[in-house]
């Protein structure tokens, strides 16, 4: 046989043996999926290396993301960038434009019955404070005095749309001038009866859901946009842009831990992780892995070939 095909021989073999090696020992990071029996003898390397410690690899993965990738101090240089910062400001911004543009009517279409039940709890939990100011506003001394005012006249023209025989009866017994000088405890009988009246269970529940009807009739009712409403100018809408753009970094940085633990990253990162179906996890490695597994394999046919090459040469030089 001529000597140079000799000599090639073996590192053509070994480059083969290198490549078709390397190839399956990258096939059996991930194949087989399931450990194999043979008459009840478990086979070496079966199930795959990822298969078999998919979750420590979960685990490993996940308390990386928490530790390297996603931390608090990461969180907050990225919060910092001029062009995050832009971001956030656009979209509250344009999230501010949508609202101001938008009727109530609009805004709150098909969620009236929330409305309705946040407009009623807010009233029912506002009515003790509104009773007592009621009350304070009657007890007041110049309130007080008004009334007896209005009391009087009141009383006067009543007094004088009676007959002539009723207008001598009453005053000859006098009692026209026992109400005017009554007029004081008539106020605080009235008065009573009005706390009386604001602390009856079914006068509250009565209050109450006539308020929040009208309320919320009034503010479905309405067709101008909430911009015009509050009559909020463009330098206005700014402030406030500003004004929340602010609180929500504020909040964000403030909370940056407390959000992360609440996550808990790790923790969400591996359980992701594992729940992946292997055949999945292992389109994901070959597809960010492809190029560089290419060039293990031909490292190992290079290699087996230098290695066949040094052989030939060795068994050369010994002739």
């Amino acid at each position: 046989m001529n000597p140079i095909i000799l000599f090639f021989i073996p590192p053509v073999i070994g480059a083969l043996i290198g490549y078709s090696t390397n190839i399956v020992a990258i096939r059996m990071l991930f194949r087989p999926l399931k450990e194999i029996r043979i008459f009840g003898v478990k086979l070496p390397f079966t199930p795959g290396i990822l298969p078999k410690q998919r979750h420590r690899l979960a685990q490993s993965i996940g308390a990386m993301v928490e530790r390297e990738l996603i931390t608090p101090e990461i969180l907050r240089q990225r919060l910092a960038r001029d062009d995050v910062r832009e971001k956030v400001k656009n979209t509250i911004s344009l999230f501010t434009e949508n609202l101001l543009n938008k009727t109530p009517n609009e805004l709150l279409k098909n969620h009236e019955n929330l409305l309705s039940c946040k407009i009623h709890s807010a009233v029912a939990k506002l009515y003790p404070v509104f009773s007592v100011s009621i009350l304070d506003f009657l007890r007041r001394d110049e309130i007080r005095l008004q009334l007896e005012s209005k009391g009087r006249i009141l009383l006067r023209n009543i007094i004088l749309k009676l007959n002539t025989f009723q207008r001598f009866f009453l005053s000859a017994a006098q009692y026209d001038l026992t109400l005017q000088e009554k007029m004081p405890e008539i106020i605080d009988d009235l008065t009573k009866s009005a706390e009386n009246l604001l602390q009856d269970e079914k006068i509250k529940i009565i209050l109450i859901k006539t308020v929040s009807d009208s309320l919320c009739r009034l503010i479905v009712g309405q067709n101008e946009k909430i911009g015009s409403l509050l009559n909020i100018s463009a330098e206005n809408k700014n402030e406030l842009d500003d004004f929340l753009f602010n609180k929500l970094m504020s909040a964000a940085d403030g909370q940056i831990e407390s959000i992360l633990s609440s996550i808990n990253v790790k923790s969400l990162v591996s359980e992701r992780i594992d729940s992946l179906e292997m055949l999945r996890v292992e389109r994901i490695v070959l597809d960010v892995m492809s190029d560089q597994f290419k060039w293990i394999e031909i490292f190992g046919g290079l290699l087996g070939f230098l290695i066949g090459l040094f052989q030939s040469s060795f068994s050369y030089l010994l002739r």
